[in-house]
């Protein structure tokens, strides 16, 4: 019984952890964004406040890769695992990242797009990430990669 309970709370914090990748923020866009237009910060908030929710479809509109959206695709199909099998360690891992906090380090420029470079930090963990972004033909940004920041 002791040891299920220890291999669930590790899947549990291998799932939060992953998630906690992505982060949350509350830091609106800059970096020459118009009215209404969302910058490159903006749009790693906003696709960290989808993968929070677990609006899949609104976190798979903000990236612009095939990869990137595989590597959400493995996302969800932990989360959703973790909710079929028990929804109460889900609302644990809710609840932790509910507290969650991002902070925007630099903002670079990166080839043709940005590389925003933040460090989310959850229930005492602490994880440097470095997200590039670039225009889309339609002018908005998108992410192309999220990774750990070297």
């Amino acid at each position: 019984m002791i040891m299920r309970i220890n291999l669930k709370y590790t899947a549990i914090a291998g799932v939060v952890i992953a998630v906690i990748a992505f982060g949350i923020a509350a830091i609106t866009g800059k970096d020459g964004a118009k009215k209404g237009e969302m910058g490159p910060e903006a749009v790693v908030e906003a696709f960290n406040r989808a993968v929070t929710a677990g609006d899949w479809s609104a976190a798979e509109g903000l990236c612009n890769t095939v990869s990137m959206k595989d590597y959400l695709e493995s996302h969800q199909e932990a989360w959703e695992t973790l909710q079929k099998e028990d929804s109460s360690a889900l609302a644990i891992a809710a609840s932790i990242l509910s507290g969650a906090v991002m902070e925007f380090r630099k903002v670079e420029k990166h080839n043709d797009g940005r590389a925003v470079h933040y460090t989310l930090e959850a229930d005492g963990h602490r994880k440097e990430r470095k997200a590039v972004v670039r225009k889309n033909e339609e002018g908005e940004w998108k992410i192309e990669d999220i990774t750990d920041a070297i």
